[in-house]
C-alpha cells in the first residue's frame, strides 16, 4: 500500500506494514496477539513448521514474550481459547476443517500459487473462541503469510544479514479484516550467489567453514522466504580454496534443507542438469567437450537428474563451454541441439516424461544468438533471457513467446566479472535503471523467473529488496514512486522518524552511482577543467557523506550497525574512492603545471587510499567481527583493456615536484590558470621564443577564459605558487563592471593556491558589447600576468521562451521540453533515471504502448535562441543505455529542426549477428549512455525549435546539447542552459 509522503510518519507511528502489503496488525487496539500460542498442523509442510518457530521467536524479539508453538494433530491438542493458527490448504487437515465448517472463506486463495489469506475467525475449533488465521494456498503461501506477520510486527527480512534491530512493541493487535495476498507477479524469483571469492568465501570459511554448509545456507533460505522469494542459484565459483563450491556435495543437508524450507534450487546458466561446475572439475571424467566426451558428460547429467528426484527443482538445460565460455566445436548449433535432446531424454527416463520436471534454458551471450538463428526447444521449457551483464536487457519475449507453456524470465546482474571491466566491490546500481528495466520485463511478459546475480548478497541489500518487492507485487515501485518505496523500505529497517531522511540519502546515492560505476572511474573521467564537473561530482558525494554522518550521529546506538551497513558505508566508501580519484587527477594537473601543491594532492591521494582500507577494517570489526572479510574485494588498480579484478589494491599515477627548486625566472614563481584551460604547454618553456609575464602570442589561449554573457554565470581563474618564495598577489580589471573576489591574497606554505571568482555587473555593460577585457594579476616579487575575458552582451527578444545559447552551446535536459504535441500522456518522466541530468529521462509510456511513427507520431519540442551564426551546429543527444530487447521492432527516434525534414535514426546499432551485442556497446555500457549526433548547416542566429520523437517505449532521452562551436570536452556534458520566458 502506498502512503502520501506528507502523512507517512503519522501513518507509520500507528500501523504495522510490509512493503506493499495491507496492514494485518496494529499497535493500538483489537485482539492482542502477544503471548498467544501459534498452532500448526502436525501434518503441515516442514517449512511451515520452521516459519512458525521463527514467528514465535520474532514475537519474542519484538514484545519480549515468546509464543508457544503447538503442533496439533487434531483440535483436542489446542489448549488455549485464543490462538494464532497457521496452515496450508493443500496439506493441513485442520485448515481444511476450517473451510469445511464454513468459518474460513478461502475462495480467493484456492488453487492459487503462493497466496495466503488472513482473518479473525470466531469459534474455529471446539474449545477455541477466536483464532487469527493465516491460511496459505500451498507451502510457500503459508510460509509467506507467517513471515508477513513477522515483518509487520517489526522484524525485517534483513535482521540477520544487516543486523536490523527488531521494533519494540509491548502490544500487538490483529486487525479485524480479511486480507488476501498473492499470487506473486513473478512466479519464481530469487538470487544467484556468484563471483563469491574472495569476500563472501573468506567470510563463510571463517564463520561457518570449511565449506558453504547448511548452517550458512539456512540464513540464505530464510532471507529469501522473508522477502517472499523462492528460487536460488547457489554459490558455485571454482575458486580458492580448490576445488571451489558445490552446493550439492559440500554438505548433503544443503539441498535437503532447501527443499524442506521451500526453496527451489536450480543451477546457473552454464551448469546443466542440477550439477555444479566443480563436481565435473573433480570428477576425473575428462574434458568438458560434448563432441569428444559425450558419454561421460551424459552420465554426469543423468546423476544430476536422479539426485534431484523428490525435491522441487528447476533443471537448467543446454550447455556452455568449460568455465562459462562458448561451446567448443565447429557447429555449436548442432552440438547444442544434440545436448538438449539428450537432456530431454534423460528427463523422460528419470521423471517419466519430458515434462516431468520444470526446465529452464538460459539464453546467455552466444546462446541467444543460436536461439535467434533458429535453435528451438520444447514449449514447456522456460526461456531465460539475460541482460548484458551490466543491467541492460538484451531481449524480452515476443507475443508468440509469451504464449509458451514454460513462459519466459530474465537473468539480471547487480555485479559482474567480465569485459569490458568487472564490478563487484559495492553496490553501484542505479535504482531508477533497475526499476525501469525490470518493469519492462514484467510488462512485456517475462514473469516466470527473475534470477538476480548479487555476488556476495552483501552489500546489495537495497537493490535486492526493491527487486524482490517488485517480483512479489510489480505495482509496488513505479518510475515516479521510487522515493515513496524507499521511505517505506527505510521505515522498515530504521526507526520511523528517520525514514524520510534515510530514503533521501539512498536516492541521492543511487543517482550518484548512476553517473558511472566506481570500477569504471579513472582520474581522467570527470573533467577538472570544464563545467566544474569533477568538483560537482566530488562535492555531491561530500555533501551526501556529511548528511549521512549527521544522521548517523542522531540514530540510537542499537541502530548504528545497520545504518553503517545500509547507508553510511556505501556512501562513505564511495566518497573516499571518488575523492581519491579526484586527488590523483589534481595531482597530475598540478604537477604538469609545476604547482607547489602537487605534492599536497599526492599526499591527499595516499591518505584517502589508507582511509579506504581503514573503512574496510571498520566494517570487518563491526559487532565484534561478525562481518569480518565480507568487504575485502580489491578495487584499486584495474588495467586498461582487461576485465580481471586486482588481487591487491595499488595506487598509481602519483607525481611529485621538487619543492626546494624555483621555477625558471622567465615564467616567475606565480602561475595563473583560467577555467577551461590547463595552459598551453603547461610546465614547459622555450627560452628562445616563448614570451612571458604576461604570456603572449600562441600562449595567450592558455590564459583566456570561455566567453562570458548574461547567461553564463561567473567564471574563475586561479593563482598558485611554483617556487620557494612566499608572496602576495593582487588582481584588477581594466573595466569597473567586472567583479573579482577575492582581489588580493597570499601564497604561503599550506596555502599555495587561490581561486578568484570573476563576475560581471551586466546592467553596466553596454548593449551589444563584444570585446575581450583584461584582468591584471601581480605579485609582490615581480610576477605579472594578464587574464583575457571575452565579454558578449547580445540583444534578445523579450518575448522569447526557451533556452539561451551561452559560450557557444545550448544544453537542455530532456524532461524540460518547452512544448509537446500530446496532452502529456504519451511521454512520461523517469525522475530517478539518467546519468546526465538531475531531472531524469523521458520516454513513451507505458511499456506496452505501441510503436509510433517517428515522422508523424507524438513529439516533444525544445526551443532555443542562438546568438552566434556558425557554419554548422551539432546536436548531441544523450540516451540512457539500452539494448533492442524487442526483436521485432528496433528502437529508433526522429529529430528535426525548425519544421524541417525528420531524420530517423536507429538508436542501437544493428549487431553483426542477431543476438550479439552492437558496435559501440563497450563504450556505452561504461558511459551509461548512447551518444548520438546530427549536424545542421546554415542555421543563423535567432529562435529555433528542435522536435524530437521516440519510436517506441524503452528509448529514454536524457539531454540535448547544441554545439555552436564552444562546447568543451566533459563526461557529463555541460549543465543545463538558462531558460527564459517561462
Amino acid at each position: 500500500m502506498y502512503i502520501a509522503l506528507a502523512g507517512i510518519l503519522a501513518y507509520l507511528s500507528r500501523s504495522a506494514f510490509g512493503l506493499g502489503d495491507p496492514a494485518i496488525v496494529n499497535f493500538d487496539a483489537g485482539l492482542s496477539l502477544v503471548s498467544l500460542p501459534i498452532v500448526v498442523d502436525a501434518n503441515d509442510w516442514p517449512g511451515v513448521h520452521v516459519a512458525a518457530e521463527n514467528l514465535a521467536q520474532d514475537f519474542e524479539r519484538v514484545s519480549g514474550v515468546r509464543s508457544q508453538v503447538i503442533n496439533a494433530t487434531d483440535a483436542s491438542d489446542i489448549d488455549s481459547s485464543v490462538v494464532i493458527f497457521v496452515g496450508s490448504l493443500n496439506r493441513s487437515p485442520l485448515t481444511q476443517q476450517l473451510v469445511d465448517s464454513g468459518v474460513l472463506d478461502t475462495s480467493k486463495v484456492d488453487g492459487q500459487w503462493e497466496t495466503f489469506t488472513t482473518s479473525l475467525v470466531a469459534q474455529p475449533f471446539e474449545g477455541v473462541g477466536t483464532a487469527f488465521v493465516i491460511a496459505g494456498s500451498d507451502k510457500r503461501g503459508t510460509v509467506y503469510g507467517a513471515y508477513t506477520l513477522s515483518e509487520q510486527i517489526g522484524v525485517s527480512p534483513w535482521y540477520w544479514w544487516a543486523d536490523v534491530k527488531p521494533k519494540s512493541h509491548s502490544e500487538i493487535y490483529a486487525n479485524n479484516l480479511t486480507t488476501v495476498q498473492g499470487p506473486p507477479s513473478v512466479k519464481y524469483r530469487g538470487l544467484f550467489i556468484n563471483d563469491e571469492a574472495p569476500a563472501l568465501t573468506s567470510f563463510v570459511l571463517e564463520k561457518f567453514g570449511p565449506v558453504y554448509n547448511v548452517e550458512f545456507y539456512k540464513h540464505v533460505f530464510e532471507l529469501l522466504l522473508r522477502m517472499k522469494a523462492n528460487y536460488l542459484w547457489p554459490a558455485m565459483w571454482p575458486a580458492f580454496p580448490e576445488p571451489g563450491n558445490s552446493f550439492f556435495t559440500d554438505d548433503p543437508l544443503n539441498a535437503f534443507t532447501a527443499d524442506e524450507y521451500g526453496i527451489v534450487v536450480s543451477t546457473s546458466h552454464h551448469e546443466p542438469m542440477e550439477r555444479a561446475t566443480n563436481e565435473w572439475l573433480t570428477s576425473g571424467n575428462g574434458s568438458w567437450d560434448w563432441t569428444e566426451n559425450k558419454e561421460n558428460i551424459t552420465q554426469f547429467f543423468v546423476q544430476g537428474a536422479e539426485r534431484a528426484v523428490g525435491r522441487e527443482s528447476y533443471l537448467t538445460i543446454g550447455m556452455r563451454g568449460d568455465t562459462d565460455v562458448p561451446l567448443a566445436g565447429d557447429d555449436p548449433m548442432a552440438i547444442l541441439t544434440d545436448v538438449i535432446a539428450t537432456q530431454r531424454s534423460i528427463v523422460a527416463d528419470v521423471y517419466g516424461n519430458e515434462t516431468g520436471v520444470n526446465q529452464v534454458w538460459a539464453l546467455y551471450k552466444e546462446v541467444q544468438a543460436l536461439y535467434e538463428a533458429g535453435l528451438e526447444v520444447s514449449d514447456d521449457v522456460t526461456l531465460l533471457f539475460s541482460d548484458d551483464n551490466f543491467g541492460n536487457l538484451r531481449r524480452l519475449p515476443t507475443e508468440a513467446e509469451r504464449q509458451r507453456a514454460g513462459g519466459t524470465g530474465v537473468y539480471y546482474h547487480l555485479e559482474f566479472v567480465g569485459p569490458p571491466r568487472s564490478y563487484k566491490w559495492i553496490n553501484t546500481n542505479s535504482l531508477g535503471k533497475v526499476q525501469q528495466q525490470l518493469a519492462a520485463a514484467k510488462d512485456m511478459g517475462a514473469d516466470r523467473i527473475w534470477i538476480i546475480n548479487v555476488a556476495d548478497i552483501k552489500p546489495m541489500e537495497t537493490p535486492l529488496s526493491m527487486i524482490m518487492a517488485m517480483a512479489w507485487n510489480s505495482s509496488i515501485v513505479a518510475a515516479d514512486t521510487l522515493p515513496r518505496y524507499l521511505e517505506l523500505y527505510a521505515a522498515r529497517e530504521f526507526p520511523e522518524e528517520h525514514a524520510i531522511a534515510v530514503a533521501d540519502l539512498l536516492l541521492r546515492h543511487s543517482r550518484l552511482v548512476g553517473l558511472r560505476r566506481h570500477e569504471h572511474v579513472e582520474p581522467t573521467t570527470f573533467s577538472l577543467l570544464n563545467y566544474h564537473e569533477a568538483e560537482w561530482v566530488e562535492g555531491n558525494w561530500t555533501e551526501l557523506l556529511n548528511d549521512a554522518i549527521t544522521l548517523f550521529n542522531q540514530v540510537a546506538e542499537a541502530d548504528k550497525p545497520t545504518f553503517f551497513q545500509l547507508v553510511l558505508h556505501p556512501i562513505k566508501a564511495s566518497q573516499i574512492f571518488i575523492s581519491g580519484k579526484y586527488a590523483v587527477a589534481r595531482n597530475a594537473l598540478y604537477a604538469e603545471q609545476r604547482r607547489n601543491s602537487a605534492n599536497d594532492q599526492a599526499q591527499l591521494a595516499l591518505d584517502l587510499f589508507d582511509a579506504d582500507f581503514d573503512l574496510q577494517g571498520e566494517y570487518h570489526s563491526l559487532l565484534d567481527g561478525k562481518w569480518d572479510q565480507i568487504m575485502r574485494q580489491p578495487h584499486y588498480g584495474f588495467t586498461s583493456g582487461t576485465f580481471q579484478t586486482p588481487v591487491r589494491d595499488i595506487l598509481t599515477g602519483i607525481s611529485y615536484v621538487q619543492r626546494r627548486q624555483n621555477a625558471s625566472p622567465a615564467v616567475g614563481q606565480m602561475g595563473v590558470m583560467v577555467e577551461g584551460s590547463k595552459g598551453v604547454r603547461p610546465g614547459m618553456w622555450n627560452e628562445g621564443s616563448d614570451l612571458g609575464m604576461p604570456l603572449r602570442g600562441e600562449l595567450v589561449p592558455g590564459v583566456t577564459l570561455p566567453v562570458m554573457d548574461p547567461y553564463s554565470g561567473d567564471r574563475y581563474f586561479e593563482v598558485w605558487g611554483r617556487g620557494t618564495p612566499e608572496l602576495e598577489w593582487s588582481v584588477e580589471a581594466a573595466v569597473p563592471w567586472i567583479t573579482l573576489e577575492p582581489s588580493q591574497g597570499k601564497l604561503v606554505e599550506d596555502a599555495w593556491d587561490a581561486r578568484i571568482a570573476l563576475g560581471v555587473q551586466w546592467d553596466a555593460v553596454p548593449e551589444g558589447f563584444n570585446e575581450t577585457v583584461l584582468v591584471h594579476v601581480n605579485s609582490t616579487i615581480g610576477d605579472y600576468e594578464q587574464v583575457h575575458v571575452p565579454i558578449l552582451k547580445p540583444s534578445v527578444r523579450s518575448d522569447f521562451a526557451g533556452f539561451m545559447e551561452s559560450a557557444g552551446y545550448v544544453s537542455m535536459e530532456a524532461a524540460h521540453f518547452t512544448s509537446s504535441s500530446s496532452d502529456g500522456t504519451t511521454y512520461g518522466v523517469f525522475p530517478a533515471l539518467g546519468s546526465r541530468t538531475s531531472s531524469g529521462a523521458v520516454g513513451i509510456v507505458p511499456n506496452t504502448a505501441p510503436a509510433q511513427s517517428t515522422v508523424e507520431g507524438e513529439y516533444l519540442e525544445y526551443a532555443f535562441h542562438q546568438v552566434t551564426s556558425p557554419a554548422s551546429i551539432v546536436v548531441t543527444l544523450y540516451f540512457t543505455t539500452t539494448l533492442d530487447y524487442d526483436s521485432e521492432v528496433p528502437m529508433s527516434y526522429g529529430i528535426s529542426l525548425d519544421n524541417g525534414n525528420v531524420t530517423t535514426t536507429r538508436l542501437v546499432p544493428e549487431p553483426a549477428t542477431v543476438g550479439d551485442l552492437p558496435t559501440g556497446w563497450t563504450t556505452a555500457v561504461m558511459d551509461l549512455v548512447w551518444v548520438r549526433t546530427v549536424t545542421y548547416t546554415d542555421v543563423g542566429a535567432g529562435d529555433h525549435v528542435l522536435r524530437y520523437s521516440a519510436g517506441k517505449p524503452g528509448i529514454l532521452l536524457e539531454k540535448i546539447v547544441v554545439d555552436m562551436g564552444g562546447l568543451k570536452t566533459s563526461y557529463l556534458g555541460p549543465p543545463e542552459s538558462t531558460r527564459v520566458g517561462e
